[in-house]
């Protein structure tokens, strides 16, 4: 069991810095810096909108600092911890469906308790009016592909456009939001587009937690708490159906590192608990039936699109540069999500897809089969594709995950993502990779 206390510490930026202690054995702060949100956006947040922000940070923090290595299966952790909020009785008569929706999440074993705040999460200044307050519509925007896709469609279609992001060592730098904002811009001059940024991160010695199954969940908390200060009812989270579902590939839990943050039952969850909460704010993923391919070749702008998409990111590699061949590359070109994002890019416009913009090329000679680490995505992919599982044998996988709506369409889904990948291979790979893959 992994108990952890949260103490209140000091401040930065006008907003709370806590202290996570582990057992009594080791500790990290959660430090929250954003990036002039305050001044630009949002004067005067409310007490829930920070509940929400800080309760998402720590979840976020609590799944970076405890390694599953200390676990006896190096999976799956007892967690128990106390949060500060506001109102703790609304949080207590939410906690039995956020422990639901949370341990679906990381696969852990959460249990949340709630305790009054004994500090303000901001401190709170002398109001004043924000410079542009006039949006309708909030959208995620990671610096990925997908967010790219969805973020150009809707800006395309609406106005008065909300972009929030998250910057950390995994995802997208400041400069590749500021270059793509500033060509989104460009394309829609007469449009009232804004991002927000934030910096949730932790000040520690400590080796973390490599798969951070958790770490999506701060997008939803990041998008929730301009919701809420701005009056929006939705949040737009664009990510491709196979992702969103993520079966995983092989037996063992260790391949499934990517989280789970927009499958269809942690939305359905969350959503249950914000509802308790006091919240009508529909998280809204569009493209739960599209795959990555379709996302792009059915964009509202694929000109833009083309412009655009391999200055993304999506690689979950992204900060181990060290190791590539192409070191200057922004994704390894080798792990799952830069696999399927060659793969739609691949659909999209065969030509975009060159392997210098990448890590790796889809070769032996450059991710070396005969090693251990590069070659588990490539292995497990492989694994699982050459089951070539029916349409019925995907429905029973996606069930055994969880009962969701929309399965037979789902499955079609996956489907057509899994060819996308097949295709992909065949145009790319060498024939060394070709021959793991009975396509």
């Amino acid at each position: 069991m992994f108990k952890i206390e949260i103490k209140e510490k000091n401040r930065k930026n006008d907003l709370l810095v806590l202290t996570l202690k582990v057992n009594n054995k080791f500790e990290s702060d959660l430090v929250i810096n954003p990036y002039h949100c305050f001044d630009d956006f949002i004067t005067v947040p409310t007490e829930l909108s920070l509940d929400v922000l800080y309760f998402t940070s720590i979840i976020y923090t609590i799944d970076k600092i405890i390694q599953r290595t200390e676990t006896y299966d190096c999976w799956s952790r007892d967690i128990e911890v106390t949060i500060p909020v506001n109102n703790v009785h609304a949080w207590n008569n939410a906690k039995d469906t956020l422990k639901e929706a949370i341990d679906f999440l990381t696969s852990d074993n959460w249990i949340l308790e709630f305790r009054q705040l004994n500090s303000p999460y901001f401190n709170q200044k002398e109001s004043k009016l924000p410079i542009n307050s006039n949006f309708e519509h909030i959208c995620l925007f990671s610096g990925g592909l997908d967010s790219l896709a969805g973020a150009i469609n809707l800006i395309d279609e609406k106005d008065n456009v909300f972009l929030v992001s998250h910057v950390d060592g995994h995802g997208a730098s400041t400069p590749l939001f500021s270059n793509l904002l500033s060509e989104i811009n460009s394309e829609y001059k007469h449009k009232n587009i804004k991002q927000s940024s934030f910096h949730v991160y932790t000040e520690d010695d400590l080796e973390h937690e490599s798969t951070t199954r958790g770490r999506s969940i701060l997008f939803h908390g990041l998008a929730l708490f301009h919701a809420i200060n701005l009056g929006i009812n939705e949040i737009i989270t664009p990510e491709n159906g196979v992702i969103s579902i993520n079966l995983p590939l092989t037996p063992s839990r260790s391949c499934s590192n990517s989280t789970k943050t927009m499958h269809p039952y942690f939305i359905k969850k969350f959503e249950d608990a914000l509802t308790v909460l006091g919240l009508q704010i529909k998280i809204n993923n569009p493209y739960l039936l599209k795959t990555k391919g379709e996302m792009l070749v059915e964009n509202r702008n694929t000109r833009l699109i083309k412009n655009l998409a391999t200055k993304t990111i999506s690689c979950s590699h992204s900060t181990k540069s060290e190791h590539w061949v192409r070191k200057s590359a922004k994704n390894c070109g080798y792990c799952i999500p830069c696999t399927i994002r060659r793969a739609s890019i691949n659909k999209f416009n065969i030509q975009l897809d060159e392997d210098n913009d990448y890590g790796h090329a889809l070769s032996n000679s450059e991710i070396k089969l005969n090693s251990h680490e590069k070659r588990l995505d490539i292995l497990a992919l492989a694994y699982f594709l050459n089951k070539n599982l029916t349409k019925k044998q995907l429905i029973r996988e996606i069930k055994l995950m969880a009962n969701i709506d929309n399965i037979d369409k789902i499955a079609n889904m996956l489907l057509r993502g899994y060819e996308e990948i097949n295709l992909y291979i065949q145009d790319k790979a060498d024939d060394d990779i070709k021959k793991l893959f009975q396509c």
